[in-house]
C-alpha cells in the first residue's frame, strides 16, 4: 500500500466514520458559532456608524473626518439629515449614530460649551460606549484647542499655553491582558484555539483509539505499524485536519462571526502550522501510550482548565511553581498567544518568534515518544492486539 493512500484513508476515515463524523466533520465550527455568537455585540472595532452633520461648516467636516479616522468606527453613512440616520438605524443598517450640531462651529469660535449627540442600541452598550470614547477624545481635543486659541488672543502668554498644552493626563489605563478591550475580540478568538485542541485530542482518541483495538485491523492501520516511517503518514492526516480546522475558523469562522482576524496572514499561517504540529503530536501519543478509546472522553475535562492556563485571560504568574510546567505542556498555552497575537492584533513573526519555538519544542518531544511506543510496542510487533 503506498504511504500517501495511509494518509488519505485517515482523512477519510475521519471525516466519515459513524465515530467521529460529528467530532472532525461538526463540532469546531458548531462550537465556535454557538460560544461566540452571545459575545459578537462585543467586537468594538469598524463599528457601523453615521455622522449626521448638521453644521455642515469646515470645522464640523473636520471633526468628521476626525471621528472616520478611529479604528471603533466604520462610517456607513454621511448626512445632514437625521431622519435619514434613524431610518437607517431602524433597519438595522448601522448600530450607532453621532449627530454634530447646528450650531457646532459657532461655539467652537465662541470657546462656549457644545454637545455632540450619539445613539446606539441599549442592547449593544459596548459598541455605544466605544465610539463615544473615541468622539469624546476628538471633541475634547478640539475643544481645548479652541480654548487655547481664544487664551493666547486675550493676552496669556504663549509660552505658557503651550505648557499646558504638554501636559501630561492625569490618569493612564492600561489593560494588562487583554491589550485589545473586549470579549468578542480577544477571548473568544482565544477560546477557539481552545475548542480545536479539544476536538483533536477527543476525535484522535476515539479515531485512532478505535482502529488499533480492533480484532481485525484495518489494510491502512496495519500497513502503518509496518515502522514508524509508515505511521508518519497517519500523523500527518491528524495534522492536516487540526491546520484545515485553524484555517477555516481564523479565515473563515471569525470573520464571518463580524471579529477582526487575519490582520497578519503569514504570522497567523505560521502559528497555525506550529500549533497543529503540537496538538496533533500530543493526541497521537496519548492515544498510543492508552492504547485503546475507552480513556477518550475524559480528555474533554481538560478543556476549561486549558483556557486559564494559557495566561492570557489570568496572570501565569500567580499559577503555583508546580503549575507552571505543566501548563506549557499543553498546546493551547503557546498557541493562544501566537495566534491571537498574530491573526487579532497584526503581530510579526519576530514578536510571535518565543510562542512558535514552544510549539515546535512540544512537538519534538511528543514525536520523540510517538517514535519510542512505535518501536517498542507497536512496529515490533505489528500484527498484535496492542
Amino acid at each position: 500500500m503506498l504511504k500517501r493512500t495511509i494518509f488519505f484513508e485517515t482523512v477519510k476515515r475521519s471525516f466519515f466514520s459513524l465515530d467521529t463524523f460529528l467530532i472532525f466533520a461538526f463540532a469546531s465550527f458548531f462550537y465556535l458559532v454557538f460560544y461566540a455568537l452571545p459575545y459578537d455585540n462585543q467586537v468594538i472595532t469598524k463599528i457601523p456608524t453615521a455622522i449626521v452633520d448638521m453644521d455642515q461648516s469646515e470645522h464640523s467636516r473636520e471633526l468628521a473626518l476626525k471621528i472616520e479616522s478611529v479604528p471603533s468606527v466604520q462610517t456607513v453613512l454621511k448626512t445632514a439629515n437625521l431622519n435619514e440616520a434613524v431610518d437607517a438605524f431602524k433597519q438595522r443598517s448601522l448600530d450607532v449614530i453621532v449627530v454634530i450640531p447646528t450650531d457646532y462651529s459657532r461655539d467652537l469660535s465662541r470657546a462656549e460649551q457644545t454637545t455632540i449627540s450619539i445613539f446606539s442600541n441599549g442592547a449593544m452598550p459596548v459598541k455605544g460606549r466605544a465610539v463615544s470614547a473615541s468622539v469624546l477624545a476628538i471633541a475634547a481635543q478640539e475643544n481645548i484647542g479652541s480654548a487655547l486659541s481664544h487664551a493666547v488672543k486675550a493676552g496669556l502668554n504663549p509660552l505658557v499655553v503651550k505648557q499646558m498644552q504638554l501636559q501630561p493626563p492625569s490618569m493612564v489605563s492600561q489593560d494588562l491582558f487583554n491589550n485589545i478591550s473586549g470579549y468578542g475580540y480577544y477571548t473568544v478568538p482565544m477560546v477557539a484555539v481552545v475548542i480545536i485542541q479539544a476536538v483533536m485530542l477527543y476525535g484522535v482518541g476515539i479515531g485512532l483509539g478505535g482502529w488499533i483495538s480492533r480484532p481485525n485491523r484495518l489494510p491502512f492501520v496495519s500497513e502503518a505499524f509496518r515502522s514508524p516511517n509508515h505511521f508518519l503518514f497517519i500523523a500527518a492526516g491528524f495534522f492536516a485536519i487540526s491546520l484545515f480546522w485553524g484555517l477555516m475558523i481564523e479565515g473563515l469562522g471569525l470573520s464571518l462571526l463580524g471579529m477582526p482576524t487575519l490582520e497578519n496572514a503569514s504570522s497567523t499561517l505560521l502559528a497555525l502550522i506550529c500549533f497543529s504540529l503540537s496538538v496533533s503530536s500530543l493526541a497521537v501519543f496519548i492515544t498510543l501510550l492508552m492504547g485503546n478509546n475507552r480513556y477518550a472522553v475524559c480528555l474533554t475535562l481538560a478543556s476549561a482548565p486549558s483556557v486559564f492556563l494559557s495566561g492570557m485571560i489570568y496572570p501565569m504568574e500567580s499559577f503555583a511553581n508546580w503549575v507552571i510546567p505543566i501548563a506549557w505542556m499543553i498546546p493551547s498555552t503557546p498557541a493562544c498567544k501566537a495566534i491571537v497575537f498574530a491573526s487579532q492584533e497584526g503581530a510579526t513573526v519576530s514578536a510571535i518568534a518565543p510562542y512558535l519555538s514552544a510549539s515546535l519544542l512540544q512537538f519534538a518531544f511528543f514525536s520523540f515518544g510517538i517514535v519510542y511506543l512505535l518501536k517498542t510496542k507497536y512496529c515490533k510487533y505489528p500484527n498484535s492486539l496492542t
